[in-house]
């Protein structure tokens, strides 16, 4: 079978569609028409306007084509645009007929054509090779495949409006990037439309354009700047901003009122041309030169482009569902299906705040060192409670649910935790926490004043102090999965807040992890964050396929296995303790039968006082009933996700599970070639070398943070990470690198000082060595599914690489569980 290799980016059918006379070819404008040089040393300028037939007008050789040795291929032109495009064809035929069934049948299929023509252009593909770190084209395929419904689900919340050149005698053009996306605020010579960039559409004052024929032309506007056009922050985004959802609309709505004026529609066509990339094409030659009616402001074709204000009452409002069954559903007019986001609201203030205040957006840090400076659009949000604030929340609820403000001590936690205590704080978690939470919007931004790593690991109690707390005073801020599942998707059998009592043995020990981490969250130097798969359906079905894909070929090793085991054992051991006497002394008869009376009481005597003196053990018997089992979570980020929260915030990835390291390299980083050596070995090998004293006590940590003990090695470490993150090539590497490698022995030395004359000493006080083995491959780490999941989380500012790990291996310690 013959491989079609010139690709057509705008379909024939389409271009068809603006023919408007018995000639069937259109004027093809070429914009920079390609340039000969002669003999002679002339330049030879060809054509730059010829009528061409749609079979040869935009198209590329190969674009489509992927490559298998000397092997092409041509399916993703044939098989996933050939049926985009007979589905399309036909949808927006509907659109411009306007018969509201025709349009309701090939409603999806229309936006999903739309979607598709706007990433499958040269442009389109250019902006996503752009957000990538290096893709092939078979990869660069894959990505379009994943992303081609990107943009849906905002579209379908715009107002829609058709507006019409049936009585001007100029009509729309064609252009190779048929899908436009103006915002009045981003010039032409602005970042935002510097090649291949767009204004992003989740902006509020973003709006999409596409000539749907030579008679008709789609425009959608996001409801908040189509109702406000004057007030709203047009860099801002707009409510429940996502690029992956589902979501409800009215298909019968859509404003067809407006008949264009010819100069209204040659600004259109100005937008149109000016938003291309090459070639223009349309049935008239003058209509492909809007410029030549005058000029045309950037600000008026806003104007333009705005739906009429008396004809938005059809936009908007809420929707309520009732099913066959007895079930609802309800949403708002941003897609949003919980009201629980109400309440997360909190009054922005109304002037920046002095240097030396607390700074807005909740991080717990002064203004002068977190948002003073950064762009509003660049900052988390003022106006909702921030990733700190809500777990303070949880922190102060848990307490008071539990009675611990009000005389309550632990010990009585352990003996009295109740069911009805386990479902107020998963109701609470749940509530702090919904369905429609933008989780890449709440995190901090990439901020090189402080060193920010993301913990791969065991979150439990048993592990936190060496594995977290302790790296503390080394890292500036450390981020970790939050402990406590949240229950809104989890099935009813197995949730907290519908079976509240399988899950009392590990809130408690969830609790104590709180609690533990509390004064840390507080401080700034801690966040707990959400696993928006718990949460988000999407991030869950999109984070399971990658993760299903990545483990068809990695296998856990036999010795990664010892730290799960080890606290599942402990686990195990707990459950034992807590059985009722008889069944104790059954357990102990069965597995030893000889055993003598007496030895059995002191036995079971010693396994009662293992049990009291144990804070992570229930003081409540477990329950011997069929179905009565117990829910023992053990939870750790992903590799996926770790390197997601990674590259938004800005942050390195550590780790001291084997495991987790050895994911990270063999999925995360791309292998180096022969000879090739990373720039910051020096500093690699300067650090393998050195051992650091660390602290498992939580409260020695954190009164050491509070003095600002260990400062100097927190600052190496800063400009570490920050020598790798500029990875400028024209920087003396081997002199940063040897200035770097004193800086690290001379903190190394300073600290071990200060920790010789640190003060502090407690009961749970206990010291050890630890070294930290780092790892700066040249390509950094990261994965292009990760970078799909960047690309629609709705931010812009996120590094592009992660470009070091940590490992962190204690010198002669074992069980980290028990140390």
């Amino acid at each position: 079978m013959r491989i079609a290799r010139q690709n057509h980016y705008v379909p024939i059918w389409y271009q068809k569609g603006f023919i408007l006379g018995p000639r069937n070819t259109l004027h093809y404008l070429d914009l920079d028409p390609p340039k000969i040089e002669l003999p002679d040393g002339r330049i030879f300028i060809q054509k730059e306007l010829k009528l061409r037939s749609p079979k040869q007008s935009f198209r590329e050789r190969d674009l489509y084509t992927t490559r298998f040795g000397r092997i092409l291929n041509d399916e993703i032109e044939k098989f996933l645009f050939g049926e985009i495009d007979t589905s399309g064809a036909t949808a927006v035929r509907a659109f411009t007929g306007g018969k509201l069934q025709v349009i309701h049948d090939n409603f999806q299929r229309f936006f999903e054509y739309l979607n598709a023509q706007k990433l499958r252009t040269p442009k389109g593909l250019d902006w996503i090779k752009g957000r990538y770190p290096d893709l092939m084209q078979i990869d660069l395929m894959l990505e379009l495949q994943h992303l081609r419904q990107m943009h849906c689900t905002m579209w379908v919340e715009c107002v829609r409006e058709i507006v019409s050149a049936e009585k001007s005698d100029v009509k729309f053009i064609v252009t190779d990037h048929p899908v436009t996306a103006y915002n009045p605020a981003c010039a032409p010579t602005s970042s935002a439309c510097q090649y291949p960039e767009e204004p992003a559409i989740d902006l509020k004052g973003t709006q999409t354009v596409f000539a749907l024929d030579p008679d008709h032309c789609l425009i959608l506007t996001n409801l908040e700047y189509a109702q406000d056009p004057t007030g709203v922050n047009l860099f801002a985004p707009r409510l429940n901003a996502r690029y992956s959802s589902s979501t409800l609309a009215r298909t019968d709505t859509m404003i067809r009122a407006r008949m264009l004026t010819p100069d209204e529609v040659v600004s259109i066509n100005s937008l149109l041309k000016r938003r291309s990339r090459q070639y223009l094409a349309a049935y008239e030659e003058s209509w492909l030169f809007p410029e030549q009616a005058g000029s045309i402001s950037w600000e008026d074709i806003g104007k333009i482009l705005l739906p009429p204000s008396d004809m938005l009452g059809q936009f908007g409002g809420e929707l309520y569902i009732g099913f066959e069954d007895g079930s609802t559903k309800y949403q708002d007019a941003f897609g949003r299906t919980d009201t629980r986001h109400e309440f997360l609201k909190k009054k922005a203030l109304e002037t920046e705040p002095a240097p030396n205040d607390l700074c807005g957006c909740g991080s717990g840090r002064r203004f002068k060192k977190c948002c003073s400076g950064v762009a509003i659009e660049n900052r988390p949000p003022w106006d909702v409670y921030s990733i700190r604030d809500r777990n303070l929340i949880f922190c102060d609820a848990v307490v008071d649910i539990l009675g611990l403000n009000k005389g309550k001590t632990w010990e009585d936690v352990r003996r009295e935790l109740s069911n009805d205590q386990v479902k107020s704080v998963h109701e609470m978690m749940e509530m702090l926490w919904p369905k429609d939470t933008n989780i890449a919007d709440l995190l901090p931004r990439p901020d090189r004043r402080v060193f920010r790593t993301v913990y791969m690991g065991f979150i439990d109690p048993r592990t936190i102090a060496l594995s977290v707390i302790s790296s503390l005073a080394y890292f500036d801020e450390i981020m970790i999965l939050n402990p406590f599942p949240n229950p809104v998707y989890i099935n009813p059998e197995f949730s907290p807040t519908q079976s509240p009592e399988q899950h009392k043995s590990q809130m408690l020990k969830n609790v104590s992890l709180l609690l533990a981490l509390e004064p840390f969250i507080d401080a700034g130097l801690v966040h707990l964050v959400p696993d928006p798969m718990e949460f988000n359906t999407d991030f869950r079905h999109t984070m399971m396929a990658m993760a299903k894909g990545r483990g068809a070929t990695w296998k856990m090793k036999r010795e990664e296995m010892k730290q799960g085991e080890r606290l599942a054992r402990d686990d195990f051991e707990r459950q034992i303790l807590r059985m009722p006497e008889e069944q104790l002394r059954r357990w102990v008869l069965n597995r030893q039968p000889e055993i003598e009376s007496e030895l059995l009481e002191s036995t079971i005597e010693h396994m009662k006082a293992k049990l009291a003196n144990d804070p992570l053990a229930l003081l409540q018997p477990i329950q011997a009933e069929k179905n009565s089992g117990e829910v023992q979570l053990f939870r750790m980020m992903t590799l996926e996700f770790a390197l997601f929260i990674a590259h938004l915030t800005g942050a390195a990835i550590y780790t001291d599970e084997p495991a987790c390291w050895r994911q990270l390299h063999e999925h995360a980083s791309a292998p180096m070639h022969a000879g090739q050596h990373s720039r910051l070995e020096p500093i690699t090998e300067k650090l393998a070398n050195l051992t650091f004293e660390i602290e498992t006590d939580p409260r020695i940590n954190l009164e050491i943070r509070h003095a600002g003990k260990l400062g100097r090695m927190r600052r190496v470490f800063r400009r570490i990470w920050n020598e790798a993150l500029t990875l400028d090539e024209s920087a003396d590497v081997d002199e940063i690198a040897e200035h770097l490698t004193t800086s690290l022995g001379n903190a190394s030395l300073k600290a071990g000082i200060e920790w010789d004359t640190c003060a502090i000493t407690t009961s749970l006080s206990a010291r050890f060595r630890q070294r930290f083995e780092l790892s700066a491959p040249e390509a950094g780490f990261s994965m292009n599914s990760v970078h799909r999941l960047l690309i629609t989380s709705g931010r812009t500012n996120y590094i592009e690489l992660v470009p070091i790990a940590l490992f962190l291996e204690l010198e002669n310690v074992e069980d980290k569980g028990t140390a």
